[in-house]
């Protein structure tokens, strides 16, 4: 009952909040009845520009704001859904969206009004942190995979992925570079995530999207459109156009020493493109089947803890603080991620490559956040390495993976 209380309360609160989400609310301390401060648990990227709008927090409220420095992986989020019924949870935390299910089938995160600043927002963005048709925390940053291309190689802008390949192979040909194009894979677990848009080009979604963009638990990368991309694997395997050796490392390194012409990779990678001091654009991944190509867009935002032990001021500090676009475009600065906001990403001057990523991203799919979807990662990956390694007919590897993630998901 206590869990269910302090939820309600600060969904409560929620509402409360929205109805000024233009303006700080003044006396939280008081209205929460808790310590008079809060806590934040973020990383090395995100503090130094939450500790100046913390400033400002605290002069309007009078509460104070503490930090946790800690980035989320399974171990920490693990932590947080344990430690949250039991009060020792921060107030906000700082995830990758497909955290949400998780957290919210946990009952451990609350619904954050954005209120009127939602418009600030991508689709994608807003999208990506609704789970159940229930809007839950505040983006602030995206990532996908989008086409890098070494303009000191070529300068072409493939319309189709045969393309992309021809014109890596006439240059491995003329100038002695060593691969067509590089994409990150693992040889143990393979690495859907990266060949995704090459995959939503055949039309196989991993999962079905309702009206409203939301994903169900029902599978839809089986059938003729899952045949048809992993005969194409077959073929890039068979031709060594993608290779399972390639790991994150050998392919990354082998764009910056101009071994590829072409690399599928996402703006993490830009910081050592930058630094190396070369000349690349960035292009939207060409299909390889007959519809667009569509990425996976990862999307980081801050939750605010269902049991909070500041609640109200919990949710003023996100809806009303971290919404603001001047704190959006500061994250930016700070983290060197694409922004969530629109506004912040009319503020990208001189940042083309960044600002090329987060246009694409418009056009990408946001990471299915609902649990079915750690049924699927594992066979997955390790199917695609079988059909590009060869190690079977395309079709049966494919048809067989579709077979055991449904048997992992009813």
């Amino acid at each position: 009952m206590k869990h269910i209380h302090r939820a309600a309360c600060a969904v409560g609160a929620v509402l409360l909040l929205a109805g000024c989400s233009s303006t700080p609310t003044a006396g939280v301390a008081g209205l929460a009845g808790g310590s008079g401060s809060i806590k934040i648990q973020a990383g090395t990227g995100e503090i130094p520009v939450l500790q100046e709008v913390a400033e400002d927090f605290t002069a309007d409220t009078g509460v104070e704001v503490e930090f946790v420095q800690r980035e989320v992986n399974a171990q920490t989020l693990s932590n947080f859904i344990s430690q949250s019924p039991t009060g020792q949870a921060p107030d906000i935390l700082v995830s990758p969206h497909d955290n949400l299910g998780q957290l919210a089938a946990n009952g451990v995160v609350v619904p954050v009004e954005l209120g009127e600043r939602a418009e600030d927002f991508t689709e994608n963005a807003r999208a990506a942190v609704v789970y159940n048709g229930v809007s839950y925390g505040v983006p602030f940053a995206i990532e996908n995979v989008a086409l890098l291309r070494n303009n000191e190689l070529t300068t072409a802008e493939p319309a189709t992925f045969d393309e992309l390949r021809a014109e890596g192979h006439r240059i491995m040909e003329e100038r002695g570079i060593e691969y067509p194009f590089t994409v990150s894979q693992s040889p143990e677990t393979g690495d859907p995530y990266h060949l995704y848009a090459l995959q939503t080009s055949f039309g196989a979604e991993v999962f079905e999207r309702t009206e409203e963009g939301e994903y169900t638990s029902n599978l839809t990368m089986g059938g003729e459109e899952g045949h048809r991309f992993a005969r194409y694997l077959a073929e890039l395997g068979w031709t060594a156009d993608l290779r399972t050796s390639m790991t994150p490392d050998i392919a990354k390194e082998s764009f910056l020493n101009g071994q590829s012409a072409f690399h599928l990779g996402g703006p993490w990678e830009l910081a050592d493109i930058e630094a190396a001091g070369m000349d690349v654009s960035v292009l939207p991944v060409p299909p390889a089947g007959n519809e667009e190509a569509r990425p996976f867009v990862g999307v980081q935002a801050f939750f605010v803890n269902a049991n909070a032990q500041n609640p109200v001021a919990a949710q003023d500090f996100a809806a009303n603080y971290l919404t603001r676009p001047e704190t959006q475009s500061a994250l930016y600065e700070s983290t060197g991620r694409p922004p969530a906001s629109t506004v912040a990403v009319d503020r990208m001057e001189g940042d083309p490559l960044r600002s090329a990523y987060a246009q694409i991203a418009e056009t990408g799919l946001p990471m299915p956040a609902i649990p079915e979807m750690g049924a699927v990662w594992s066979f997955w990956g390790t199917t695609e390495n079988a059909i590009v390694d060869g190690r079977g007919d395309p079709v049966e590897l494919w048809d067989r993976m579709i077979d055991n993630i449904e048997g992992q998901i009813s």
